[in-house]
């Protein structure tokens, strides 16, 4: 099959790491495989467009796909796509954000003669909003990819789509890369300044407003007066990091024991080898959570909230604990996880199984596989 996924983001987080995946695994299943996304800023240091030649793909050029309402930009873009798949003839189009979704369909409703089907996937782990714009997008959308069962019968009864018109897919992971024998903790630690008595709880996320800090630096308090040994490193950027999190942790007086350790690039596995347990609360753009799947590849047990797809995610009790996200229920689970080492290397390697089993890149490409050759095949209405 001859297949363009169109994304409308340049940058390197998100959902774009997991949709070229999705790319590079269709190509290795013997697909041609083509890519249409923006070009980064010059300023960027690392971008989809970057990541993607390096893999061997050349996005599609001169496309601007801004996200927003940018009426001469979008009509632009659908002139260009038009044409590529007017010259190209792809057999699907795959979008994955509304944006492109409705690049996409201002597209095919200007290419002549045969229109390729064009197929959605909802990466966010919840439903859609099902608004009016939405609906007329989905009116001409041939089917509807999700990861979440749940999020995806919730968009089905939205938007009238026929149960065979929806494919629930699994989510993947680079499991070669996410292997606990690839990360050394002990450096990790050294680079943090952590001892090896330390019982380090980690958190992989951007520090944004929206994502329970108060919270979850109030109950990693409350758990610390038992467990002194207790320590929390806190991995990602974020614009208001000093008010959102820095501040609170200040006025918590957790002192040293709350380590900010910013973006990490080439130390990274070493960083997540490093922890005991890491800590989950609010799902961001790329509702697969995907820092909480690669922890459980790197055999962490996890403490999660039941936000988005995070239930779905984390097994209760056997790959890591569920909270309700307050100050209380959080510190017990995190007392739990520091003072029980047994369940805590009884639940990451029972993580490490489940991602290997679940995650594989080749089992979410056989899937995806297997729904565009129902969908081409038009066995559903």
């Amino acid at each position: 099959m001859r297949i363009l996924h169109v994304f409308a983001d340049w940058k390197w987080t998100g959902p774009a790491e997991p949709v070229l995946g999705l790319c590079r695994a269709l190509r290795d299943r013997g697909h041609e495989v083509h890519l249409a996304c923006p070009a980064p800023p010059p300023e960027a240091s690392n971008s989809l467009e970057t990541q993607a030649r390096a893999r061997g793909f050349e996005p599609i050029p001169g496309l601007h796909l801004r996200p927003g309402f940018h009426p001469l930009e979008i009509r632009a873009d659908a002139d260009a796509l038009a044409e590529w798949i007017g010259s190209r003839r792809p057999d699907l189009v795959h979008v994955h954000t509304s944006h492109d979704h409705l690049v996409g369909v201002l597209a095919l409703r200007r290419v002549s003669g045969r229109r390729p089907p064009l197929v959605r996937t909802n990466h966010k782990g919840v439903p859609i909003a099902p608004s009016w714009g939405n609906r007329r997008l989905m009116h001409r959308t041939a089917a509807l990819l999700g990861f979440s069962p749940r999020a995806l019968a919730k968009d089905a009864a939205s938007f009238g789509l026929r149960p065979e018109r929806t494919f629930a897919i699994p989510t993947a992971l680079d499991l070669d890369r996410f292997d606990p024998a690839r990360g050394d903790g002990a450096k990790g630690r050294a680079a943090l300044g952590l001892s090896p008595a330390d019982i380090v709880a980690g958190v992989v996320a951007r520090v944004q407003r929206h994502r329970k800090w108060r919270e979850l630096l109030e109950g990693f308090a409350l758990a610390r007066k038992s467990v002194p040994r207790l320590r929390l490193v806190i991995v990602g950027r974020g614009t208001h990091r000093e008010a959102v999190a820095e501040r609170p942790a200040r006025e918590l007086g957790l002192g040293d024991a709350a380590v900010f350790a910013g973006y990490r690039s080439d130390d990274y596995l070493d960083v997540l080898a490093s922890f005991d347990f890491q800590i989950f609360l609010v799902p961001g753009s790329d509702g697969t959570c995907r820092a909480a799947r690669e922890a459980m590849a790197m055999g962490k047990p996890l403490v999660a909230s039941r936000a988005g797809m995070l239930p779905e995610i984390v097994d209760h009790e056997k790959t890591g604990l569920l909270a309700v996200t307050e100050p209380g229920d959080l510190a017990k689970a995190f007392r739990r996880m520091a003072e029980d080492a047994a369940m805590r290397e009884r639940m990451g390697n029972a993580a490490r199984r489940k991602a290997l089993a679940d995650y594989r890149p080749e089992r979410q490409a056989e899937a995806v596989e297997q729904a565009y050759r129902t969908i081409l095949s038009g066995q559903f209405p």
